[in-house]
């Protein structure tokens, strides 16, 4: 337990690569914001002839502009509702974070047991040491079988929690009962436990003799013919019979009974003598959703490695059952021990099948993936499998028969334990990462225009455009409200098509916010080019600004639909509907008939009341807005796969 709480201890989670980006944007554009608020200060004061805390209150309103303030808000709600939306695929998060991983993992690693099968165990098969063999279709259970059921179900509590050990007692009751080769008021006197040096339990009881004991022992085949102490001819012959019971797919335990004689217990399971009985082989089905689910993620270029400690066979013969790998090699843990790190990383590039594992040695194979630039998550139950949990980029704990250390140490829980809503975890993660990138898009490409707008005026010696009420209410109500509606953007149909993305990819790399600055400032030259023909012409600057105010309000929702889909047209019919659209466009509708048309609120926005002229002009922005939307679309369309989120 100490050698656990320190590699818990000293095990750092991952930082993700959205927390990095995000760290880094805020630093550039605080320092950016500042700088340009400040110039535009002293220019609206030294240049423009306006009053010191008038050009202070422009300053702080361009500041405004600058700082995408949505940002937060979109990280925190889409990440937030993204945990929701996950927890209806039985799948609870424990920390945010992992939200936006999940479109990132490229390895998946996974435990077979209860995951990638029922957990269901059956006893399928028993074999005696001769070869002689009992399958389950079989009407009785001939007498040499009854000594090797009588010690299996000796080495397992008499009301046991693990399914193997259920199945060990439920076949012996079912037909061991009436005879007497079934003890259920036995209580063993002593008990050896599993440990990593002897994979084998050893229970004692008290014999009817003085200082006599009887031993019931189970484990695993090859640990059991080791404290049984078989020649080397005897110990091949059974271990073939292993290897033939584990291709089949089963799960094999050998048993072994022994007498010890004495009053001092001895250390180790080593010092008793022991019998070889024979082997127990169970059978634990996959689940029937696991084959389409792992065909789900290879189209979607994820790799899946199973961890398993179960025989090599057994495990080659479950991926192949599951359709989990074509290559039919397997590593041991005994083979990894016995390589460095260098050596079992260039092994990983083509082993998918990890068996007979020591829990230590997942924690091992997780950080050696992500060293070699993999994103991974894993499963796992156990006490043990906390330290790899918490170092996986995305660490899954069993909610059904986990431990509370590890749903503790664990990002994810699975509720139902079932390889199926991993797969439904990812494709929401997916989602929701693409719908933060088209959102973060959106409001790059909707400060430009207002940035814009707010400064250029000052430059040019022009009335002022943008007054510091008119961009709070941009900042404050209308663009958080459209950002949020990409947060219900239905997934692509490819979706779980395409590669992972790459860990150094985010919402805030170059060429997404290169292509929102182009949209952005296209628009934003529209607005300046109306409102400059406007005033040229002699209208008056509340009816100009009112004109250019419409134009800017209306050309969010074209920016909103221009960026659900780079590869279709802005107003062209979207194969997924998004219920959240038209009640986004109608309060923002309400909101700016409100107002222009009550007369407070336009006298406080500095606007006028429209006539059909102001109506036209800000028509033919709006269409000259849309047609730049589509000209921008149709040049970068053939590239439009290299965006995030196409």
């Amino acid at each position: 337990m100490g050698r656990i709480g320190e590699a818990l201890a000293t095990t750092v989670e991952p930082v993700s690569g959205l927390q990095r980006a995000s760290r880094r944007l805020i630093r550039n554009l605080t320092v950016g914001g500042l700088l340009l608020a400040a110039a535009y200060t002293l220019l609206g004061w030294l240049w423009d002839g306006h009053g010191l805390l008038e050009s202070v209150l422009a300053g702080i309103a361009l500041t405004m502009a600058i700082l995408p303030e949505e940002i937060p808000v979109i990280l925190t709600v889409f990440l937030a509702l993204g945990a929701w939306r996950i927890s209806r695929h039985k799948v609870l998060t424990r920390r945010v974070p992992a939200v936006e991983a999940l479109g990132a993992i490229s390895v998946l690693a996974v435990d077979k047991t209860g995951t990638l099968t029922q957990n269901r165990m059956r006893v399928a098969e028993l074999r005696l040491p001769d070869g002689s063999a009992h399958d389950r279709d079989a009407r009785e259970l001939p007498e040499p079988f009854h000594a090797l059921v009588e010690f299996a179900m000796l080495a397992t509590p008499a009301d046991p929690f693990d399914p193997m050990e259920k199945a060990i007692q439920q076949f012996g009751l079912h037909w061991l009962t009436g005879t007497e080769h079934v003890h259920a008021e036995w209580a063993p006197e002593i008990e050896y436990a599993l440990s990593p040096e002897i994979l084998a339990m050893t229970h004692v009881f008290r014999g009817d003799a003085r200082d006599t004991h009887l031993l019931a022992t189970k484990g695993a085949p090859e640990a059991v013919i080791d404290l049984c102490h078989l020649a080397a001819t005897d110990a091949a012959a059974i271990l073939r019979q292993v290897e033939g019971m584990a291709e089949r797919g089963l799960r094999v335990l050998g048993v072994a009974r022994g007498e010890w004689h004495g009053e001092a217990w001895p250390q180790s399971q080593h010092d008793f003598d022991f019998r070889f009985l024979g082997l127990l082989g169970f059978v634990d089905p996959p689940r029937p959703e696991v084959p389409a689910a792992i065909a789900e993620c290879r189209s979607a270029g994820i790799r899946i490695v199973m961890m398993t400690g179960d025989h090599p066979a057994t495990a080659r013969a479950i991926a192949r059952e599951v359709g989990l790998s074509e290559r039919a090699e397997v590593i041991t843990g005994v083979e990894m021990a016995a390589l460095d790190d260098a050596a079992l990383r260039e092994r990983l590039h083509r082993v998918d099948l990890c068996a007979r594992l020591k829990p230590e040695q997942k924690l091992r194979l997780v950080q050696l993936l992500r060293e070699g630039g993999e994103v991974v998550a894993m499963t796992g139950d156990g006490v043990n499998d906390a330290p790899a949990l918490k170092a996986a980029d995305v660490g899954i704990a069993m909610g059904e028969r986990g431990t509370d250390v590890a749903r503790e140490a664990a990002a994810l829980v699975l509720l139902d334990d079932s390889f199926a809503s991993i797969v439904g975890a990812i494709r929401q993660g997916r989602r929701i990462y693409d719908n933060i990138t088209k959102a973060t898009r959106f409001v790059f490409a909707v400060h430009m225009p207002i940035i814009a707008l707010a400064l250029v005026p000052t430059l040019l010696h022009w009335p002022v455009l943008l007054m510091p009420v008119h961009i709070v209410l941009l900042e404050l109500v209308i663009d958080p409200a459209c950002s949020v509606v990409f947060e219900a953007e239905p997934a692509d149909e490819g979706i779980m098509r395409r590669p992972p993305r790459a860990p150094s990819d985010s919402p805030f790399a170059a060429a997404n916010l290169r292509y929102a600055v182009i949209q952005g400032l296209g628009f934003a030259g529209i607005l300046l080019l109306g409102f400059g023909l406007l005033t040229g012409w002699g209208v008056e600057a509340a009816h100009s600004r009112s004109a250019v105010f419409i134009a800017l309000i209306v050309g969010l929702f074209l920016l909103t639909l221009a960026n659900r889909d780079l590869a279709h047209p802005a107003l062209a019919r979207q194969r997924a509907r998004n219920p959240w659209l038209p009640r986004m466009f109608g309060g923002v509708a309400a909101m700016l008939a409100v107002v222009i048309g009550l007369p407070f609120f336009r006298h406080v926005m500095g606007l006028s009341l429209p006539n059909a002229s102001l109506l036209l002009a800000s028509g033919g922005m709006l269409l000259a807005a849309l047609a730049w939307l589509e000209l921008l679309g149709r040049v970068t369309r053939p590239r439009a796969s290299a965006l995030p989120a196409h």
